[in-house]
């Protein structure tokens, strides 16, 4: 069910500080979330921004959030014309579903000013939340009902972030154990691409279900190894371990 959030004491509002945010384009490919970039730390400040010529597009973008970090989220617009003349009924609708299952429709709810330093830009605060996340991939999706231009925000460190293109090998990655985000890579890979891809970077390959067959695995947890989910043979969920 979608729910309206409601703003109460564990929901707080975000204070009106300058963060330099890091941005990242929403395009064609990025239609759903699952086939969305992926920011590897969702603590890390980004400005998502997403173009929409008409009504009914859709783009959607990952987030990567530990259990007790913070979900920062922001919905805002330029402060020039046209984008400041937007009926706020006619507005793109951002949608968080988080890792649970649960989602909630950002409620637009306020008219702020904020001043971008880093890119010299004045922007307009319509809808803003903060509150403790649950740990996992959040997926968000924008929907539009008209032409528009918009830009959500989402974390609040001023460091530089990893952003994974979907269904995109890395290239490279640090020794150690495998991400959630670096996992969530293979989603909407094949079969076949997604077991090259864990070879390429020494994973180890399971299939946990394919079709809506499941199989049998053994209990043990392995940091190098990646679980994959298949159907027609596309991957559609990957999980270290």
């Amino acid at each position: 069910m979608v729910l309206t959030p409601v703003i109460t004491t564990a929901l707080l509002m975000q204070p009106q500080t300058a963060y330099a945010h890091q941005p990242v384009d929403l395009g064609l490919k990025n239609i759903t979330a699952d086939q969305g970039p992926i920011l590897a730390d969702g603590t890390v400040s980004f400005a998502i921004r997403a173009n929409f010529t008409k009504a009914n597009q859709t783009r959607g973008f990952r987030a990567v959030l530990k259990s007790s970090e913070l979900l920062n989220f922001e919905y805002l617009i330029v402060d020039r014309a046209p984008e400041n003349k937007y009926a706020m009924s006619k507005l793109p609708t951002a949608t968080i579903t988080y890792p649970s299952g649960k989602q909630v429709v950002v409620k637009l709810n306020e008219r702020s000013n904020f001043f971008e330093r880093y890119s010299g830009t004045n922007y307009l605060y319509l809808g803003r939340f903060s509150e403790t996340a649950e740990a996992g991939i959040y997926k968000i999706s924008i929907k539009s009902k008209s032409a528009a231009k918009i830009t959500v925000a989402i974390g609040q460190q001023e460091i530089r972030g990893q952003v994974l293109p979907a269904a995109t090998c890395p290239i490279s990655r640090a020794a150690g154990d495998i991400t959630l985000g670096e996992a969530a890579t293979l989603v909407g890979m094949s079969k076949s691409a997604g077991l090259e891809c864990a070879t390429k970077l020494n994973w180890q390959f399971r299939v946990g279900a394919e079709d809506d067959q499941q199989f049998a695995l053994t209990k043990d947890y392995r940091l190098d190894r990646v679980t994959v989910t298949i159907k027609n043979n596309l991957i559609t969920q990957a999980t270290p371990g």
